[in-house]
């Protein structure tokens, strides 16, 4: 990523001139649309807007909307999760409302087919300029756009389901996915993510997420699995580690998501890909494979997590002879 860079996606944006006959299209703005096979899943919107504050459905991908608004309202800057969504981040990101900072007099909040606009505050230096098939557009750098979405969502102006991870509260656990995904997928580094919140977000909450982040998660979701995992290595004496490689005669079979090395225990989270034929193949190969040499290998899925927890727990007193009956 770098100041000036072309954002590209698959969708292309079209007037009501350039709509085909016969063809249905999704709504952006009053005056631009996008081909219905560019929407979302209906799932994914309905999920989303079970989590967002006023119940909206967005069915257009995000990076399009913020792309089409910030066109429309020449001059506005491109905030927050919008941001982060046209530089390429894929989770998190979907179901927020588009966000523009602009030189308005009253700010506005967002419907399904206008953005929130706020005010363009002087100085407004820590933007880049980015072209989408030659429009030239603003938006918050990745690092100031980070901060602006860690306040929507600790303002609640961006939720997402999560797990109940003990000791702490939904928006810090989501605060930390998101640092997680910036690290991973945008290659942020932690004194970026710093310097940017210097005088714009609690320092001390700031500092607590930042303990927790790591930029080994390849999602939110493994993000939760770590979280909900940490206690229990800590309880067990042993140490957790990330995405640890299994090599069998100088091949690598697998990388399990963490893994307990001394005690050949190796934990996966499958997301929705691994339900997929020939991902369920590789499974099943990595699986055996695995057992073959000695190694314990539990799997989750989104709805198993607690019970993988479990499941973690439970073989880690057993091979380390420590009582299993914790009530």
């Amino acid at each position: 990523m770098h100041d000036g860079m072309e954002i590209t996606f698959t969708p292309v944006i079209v007037n009501a001139s350039q709509m085909q006959r016969g063809e249905h299209y999704l709504r952006v703005s009053e005056r631009l649309f996008v081909h219905e096979r560019f929407g979302r899943t209906d799932w994914a919107v309905t999920l989303d807007a079970r989590h967002h504050p006023r119940g909206v459905q967005y069915c257009v991908p995000a990076a399009v909307r913020a792309v089409v608004h910030a066109y429309e309202r020449p001059g506005s800057v491109i905030c927050g999760f919008s941001a982060l969504a046209v530089y390429g981040l894929p989770y998190l990101v979907e179901g927020a409302d588009t966000t523009l900072r602009a030189a308005v007099g009253n700010c506005s909040p967002a419907s399904e087919f206008t953005p929130a606009v706020a005010r363009l505050r002087v100085p407004h230096n820590e933007t880049w300029t980015l072209t989408h098939r030659g429009i030239s557009l603003r938006a918050a750098n990745p690092a100031r756009a980070t901060v602006q979405a860690l306040q929507q969502a600790r303002r609640g102006e961006h939720a997402w389901q999560t797990e109940q991870v003990p000791g702490m509260d939904c928006t810090t656990v989501r605060a930390i996915q998101l640092i997680d995904c910036v690290r991973r997928q945008l290659r942020l580094q932690v004194s970026e993510i710093r310097s940017a919140a210097a005088g714009q977000i609690d320092q001390r909450w700031l500092s607590k997420v930042l303990k927790h982040s790591r930029a080994t998660a390849d999602s939110p979701k493994e993000t939760e699995m770590r979280l909900l995992l940490q206690p229990v290595a800590k309880r067990c004496g042993v140490t957790l580690v990330e995405q640890y490689p299994l090599i069998i005669d100088g091949r690598v079979v697998t990388t399990f998501d963490f893994a307990v090395p001394e005690l050949k225990l190796g934990i996966m989270f499958d997301g929705r890909h691994h339900w997929e034929y020939e991902q369920r193949q590789l499974d099943a190969s990595i699986n055996l494979t695995s057992m073959f040499h000695g190694w314990t290998v539990p799997r989750a899925s989104s709805k198993s997590m607690h019970l993988c927890v479990q499941v973690v727990e439970e073989a880690l007193r057993r091979k380390l002879g420590l009582p299993t009956d914790r009530r």
